[in-house]
Parts: structure tokens; sequence; C-alpha cells
């Protein structure tokens, strides 16, 4: 028995320990602090305020954007078969493609382009928009050139183009590629030299067309306008867009001023940042008959057909005002060739002279992004929205309170809310706290450059606990998440890896999610990373 009680309490220790260097999270011993609850209010159309930001690792984001862009083309590795005259050759045949085309050549060289850190710094200092990566794949016939135009910072793609050369068929003897002068037949080059060497002709040509209008959407932006009225015309300089809604019309990069108007109503001039490539939101509300009410329904990702009472009432981001006041069968559904799956089936209850706002996001990556999810939430002078997602930002000294944003009222269910905290080099000064608001109680994390403390309200107003973390992802961060298990009606905080708080999942009414930082403790540019809400059975 003494034995068999050493050997278990031998095994209980080393489950103990590997316990302990499993955990993502170390519990400090530190007395509770008073927090004050973080609460969230929406800020006006008077009071909000556009803040221009500059960023660190982007250079594209810009108070004035270009007009004509800069391009660097990267080298292109031709194959041992194409000799240096060769590809002289073909290179002096497709730069003729581009000079009917407006932009600027950054002159990069190759040597820079084998080094990352090297050529990042070479982009930003001469201001490239765009790079043009080319390749080239040779097969029996002849040899094809495929051409991708991506953005210089993130890599994202503006679009493509292929061409290609067929190999000449001749009888002729073949010399060497010493020839100045050529003369071009109907089928071939042939060069005017004693030795008459045939080179390869083109193919297939590009769309001139096309590749002018991917080159040109390399400096616009997108811009997205709804509006409680359906009669709200939008105006940028001077000149109409259209009425909402409005969807991913192109717009200059940098600082715009966009004109809301609806007929009986004072004009609202809306200043926005364009960055190249990215789409940005608008929302204008309109004050209307206090009879009737409005209703504004969002999925991630958007394109659910919206059902009210049966009948199909468009797609979301849907919105609609002048609704009669009632109980509305909700329907959200997917369709396609084989049918029609409901997300989701419920009650839209629109009330007089008020906006009713639900959320689904089922499926619902890169949330720090989707703008139409958010609603901005602090005081005169502050700004949450960047030309990236979320980004901080005050032009004075705020009072102490939160600032930030909270999301749309979006579905109870069983789902997983998953995000990071910055690593403690990236934090920085300041701190920020992430809440998951369900119907009569707030839980939620706290987090400063080194710590993270843990709260629930309605309490005291002390923090339960306060951690490190131990094990973080070098990559992102700091990871967090809420998890809730309908069926046993639990809810459960995980820091890593750790479940540092669980208890009973409240009954009934919507869920929110709020991010906000202090105004004494102000944590400036992006407030966390890679948030997102994961619907458990949604695929």
């Amino acid at each position: 028995m003494g034995n068999n009680s050493f050997r278990n309490l031998i095994i209980f220790s080393l489950i103990t320990s590997l316990g302990l260097t499993c955990s993502s999270v170390q519990k400090l011993n530190e007395p509770s602090k008073l927090i004050q609850e973080p609460y969230y209010k929406a800020i006006g159309d008077s009071e909000s305020v556009f803040i221009f930001r500059e960023s660190d690792t982007d250079h594209r984001v810009r108070k004035t954007g270009h007009e004509i862009p800069i391009l660097a083309f990267s080298p292109i590795e031709y194959p041992k078969s194409v000799d240096k005259k060769l590809a002289s050759y073909f290179e002096q045949e497709i730069s003729l493609i581009w000079k009917d085309i407006k932009f600027s050549n950054a002159k990069i060289s190759s040597d820079v382009w084998k080094d990352k850190t090297g050529l990042a710094k070479e982009l930003r200092s001469k201001d490239v928009d765009v790079l043009v990566l080319g390749s080239i794949s040779e097969s029996e016939t002849g040899w094809t050139f495929k051409f991708e135009l991506k953005d210089s910072v993130d890599t994202s793609s503006y679009g493509d183009f292929e061409l290609s050369f067929k190999r000449p068929v001749s009888t002729e003897e073949v010399g060497a590629w010493t020839q100045a002068i050529f003369w071009k037949s109907s089928d071939r080059v042939i060069s005017l030299e004693s030795k008459q060497t045939t080179v390869p002709v083109w193919d297939r040509k590009p769309d001139l067309t096309r590749i002018k209008e991917i080159v040109n959407s390399s400096v616009k932006g997108t811009l997205t306008v709804r509006a409680s009225s359906g009669d709200t015309e939008i105006l940028w300089k001077g000149k109409s867009l259209g009425n909402t809604p409005l969807t991913e019309v192109p717009i200059q990069e940098g600082i715009q001023d966009i004109q809301v108007v609806l007929k009986g109503k004072k004009p609202i001039t809306k200043t926005i940042q364009v960055r190249a490539g990215k789409k940005s939101f608008l929302f204008q509300e309109w004050e209307e008959d206090r009879t009737l009410g409005s209703a504004k329904v969002v999925t991630v990702p958007s394109g659910l057909s919206v059902s009210l009472d049966g009948y199909k009432q468009g797609e979301t981001p849907f919105y609609r005002s002048s609704l009669t006041p009632g109980a509305y069968q909700l329907e959200l559904l997917k369709e396609s060739a084989d049918g029609a799956y409901v997300y989701y089936e419920g009650i839209l209850d629109v009330k007089p002279d008020r906006l009713v706002e639900l959320a689904l996001p089922y499926f619902g990556y890169n949330l720090l992004s989707e703008l139409e999810f958010w609603k901005p939430s602090g005081e005169f002078g502050f700004s949450p929205f960047g030309p990236n997602g979320l980004e901080f930002a005050k032009k004075k000294n705020l009072p102490n309170g939160w600032n930030g944003v909270y999301s749309l009222p979006f579905i109870p269910e069983e789902l997983e809310i998953e995000g990071y905290f910055l690593l403690p080099v990236d934090h920085g000064d300041g701190s920020v706290a992430v809440t998951f608001h369900l119907n009569g109680l707030s839980l939620g994390v706290v987090a400063g450059k080194e710590k993270v403390s843990v709260f629930q309200f309605p309490s005291d107003g002390k923090t339960l606990s306060t951690y490190q973390y131990l094990d973080v992802d070098k990559d992102i961060g700091r990871p967090f998440s809420f998890k809730t298990d309908i069926k046993n009606k639990k809810l459960s905080l995980y820091l890593g890896r750790d479940v540092v708080w669980q208890g009973d999942l409240p009954a009934g009414g919507l869920w929110t999610v709020s991010i906000l930082t202090r105004g004494e403790e102000f944590r400036e540019k992006t407030p966390i990373k890679d948030l997102k809400i994961l619907y458990k059975g949604y695929k």
C-alpha cells in the first residue's frame, strides 16, 4: 500500500507540474482594484469628429492621394533557355503595352527585390502604390507571361493579365542574336542581315482597357452609403454620386468630404479617410415621422436575404425606414439553386420613433474591419475609425471615462468570441477593456501593458483577479475568448487556454460586445487584434 501511495503521489505531482507548464497565464497575488464599469453611449453626428491618422506601417494612408499611381516592376526570372538578347526582345515588346497608360515608374534594382526588409524601405521611400509582379512559363509552342498588380503594403491584388508569344516557324538559317534592324512580315519578324534570323511574334495581346482599369483602381477605394431614407442624395466635390443605397462606388484616396442631402433637411457634411483598395462606409439616420419606426439588420458576411412576414425585403446590410410599428416575423436566409437555408428566424419588434438594430455575425471573421457592425462611443474629440478598421485617436485630452466602440445587438446562440490583446512590446501606454454585455451581466477583461484583470458587473466594482500571460502567440498577441454553452446555460471566460471565470448564462435579450479605452489611460491606434465571433454549427 505504501509503495502504491508513493507511486500515486509521484503521478499526481507529474500531472500537477505538467498542468502548470501548460498554463497560458499566471494568477498574480495582488489586491483587487476598483474599476468603473465599462459603459458605452452613441456618439451623434454633432459630436463625431474626424481625425487624420498617419500610419507607421502603411505609407498608403495619406491626406492627399495620388492621382497618377506609382508602379514598381519586379524583375522577371527567365528560364535558362531564354538568353539575354531574347529576354531583351520580350521586354521591349512588352514595354509598348504600357506606353499609353498613365503611371510613374519607380525603378528598383534587382538586388533590392531579393531583400524583403530593404524592399519595404525602398517602397516606402519612393511612395510606391503598386507592385507589378511578372512571371514567365515556357511550352513547346511559345512563352506565356503573367502580370499581377498588388498593393505595395498589404499585397492585396488589384488584378492580373496575361500575354503570350509563339515560336517562329522558319526554314531560314538561324544566326546569332546580333541584329539591330528588323523587318516585320505578316507572321514573323526577320532581321535585315546576311544571316536572316526569325524571332518570336505575338500570339495573344492583353486588353489595354482592362489594364488601364486595374492601374486606375489602385489609387481609389470604394464608398458604400446607406441612409434611413432612400431619397438621400450623396454629393462628392459638388457632383452627385446618386441616391442611397450606394454600394462600393469608386472614390479617390485621401481625405474626402461627403455631403448627405435630403429634401426638407439641413445638408450634412461627413469627412472620411479613404485608403486605396479598401472599403469605406457611411450611414445617415434622419429624424423621421415619430409615429413610424426604422430597422437595420447587418450580417457578417453580408448577403443574406431578409424576409419580413414572409415577404422578401432585400439583402443584408438591410435598412428600412417608415415601418409601421409592430412585431414582424423576421427570417434571414441564404438562397441557392437547391433552395433556401434559414440562418435565423425570430421577431423584429419595431417601435415608433425608434431604430431597431440586429446583427448576425454568423461567420464573423475580421470583425475589426467590419465597420457596419460597430457604433462609436465616447466624448467629443474622440474618433474610433481609421482606413484599416478600428484605430483609436483623439484631438485633445479626454475626461475620465470610456471611449471606443460597441457592436450592434447580436443574436444569442452557442458561440465563441475570440481576440488578442497586443503584446506588451506593442501595447504601449493605456488600457483596453473588452466586455461581453448580456441580459443583466457584463463580463470582461481590461488589459494594460503587462497585466490583465477580470471583472464582472453588477458587483462592488472590484476586479475579480489579475493575471500575467506566460504563453502568447508571438506573431499576434495575448489571446482571450468568451464561450457560451446554451445546453448547460454556462458562460466561460478564457485567457489563452485557461478558464479564469465560469458562471451561469443569463436568459433572454440580445448580446453586445464593446471595445473601450479610458480617457485618462488612453490606448492609441489599434486596440486589439483579430477579433472574431464564431457561431457553432454554421459553416
